[in-house]
């Protein structure tokens, strides 16, 4: 990840949270809650890698699909901005590389991705990295947003991703360029058909795909 990107997530990571509920109208959290209940059982070792403020640990933690989760993110002012929400929580954060994670191998028994894969410099090579890290049996979780190829993603993107986020990011945080960013980072992604196939590549099985919001989003939960 370029410093460049780091610096925009830095500059709008006191007021990240409240740009998602407004620019989703809260579906965030609903989409979070949803793919959290296709996980199996309550897997005690927990990876939230690009972890933000927290917000997908802490639904697992809410649903009992998590016992311990372990925060990664690349950009530390995103922790410090969540850090009162995972407080008396099981809830670790650390920095660090989605390609060249600082975990030994099969620490976890699940590895969770929410709107950050796009963002890594290397997401095959990423995949990678998650498996090196599961343990045998583990269950990979991703939430994403991937480059359109059906008409209304096209659509959304074309007009409300192109238009809307920058004006109404910029007015909130002063960084438009950083709503820009959102909406160049998903044109420049895999598509889900590409990410499925990648994600087979690396090793995982059994994928299971929820698409939301006719899809403009998507999650997935994986063996591997």
């Amino acid at each position: 990840m370029s410093e460049a990107v780091k610096a925009l997530f830095a500059n709008i990571a006191p007021k990240y949270d409240l740009l998602n509920r407004v620019l989703s109208a809260r579906n965030d959290v609903r989409w979070r809650k949803r793919i959290l209940r296709e996980i199996q059982g309550s897997p005690a070792e927990v990876l939230d890698l690009a972890c933000g403020t927290f917000d997908l640990g802490l639904e697992a933690l809410a649903q009992g699909k998590a016992q311990r989760v372990h925060g990664c993110d690349f950009c530390q002012p995103m922790l410090v901005a969540g850090a009162d929400k995972r407080k008396g929580r099981p809830l670790s954060a650390s920095v660090g590389d989605a390609l060249h994670l600082p975990y030994a191998d099969g620490s976890f028994d699940l590895a969770m991705v929410a709107y950050g894969w796009r963002n890594f410099g290397d997401p095959r090579l990423a995949l990678k990295e998650l498996a090196r890290v599961l343990r045998p049996g583990g269950q990979l979780l991703i939430l994403e947003f991937f480059r359109p190829v059906s008409w209304w993603p096209k659509t959304f993107y074309g007009s409300f991703g192109r238009f809307v986020f920058p004006l109404v990011g910029g007015t909130l945080t002063g960084n438009a360029d950083a709503y820009r960013y959102l909406n160049d980072s998903i044109k420049r992604f895999l598509s889900r058909d590409e990410a499925d196939a990648a994600i087979s590549e690396a090793g995982f099985t059994s994928q299971h795909w929820v698409s939301f919001f006719g899809g403009v989003s998507h999650g997935v939960v994986a063996g591997r």
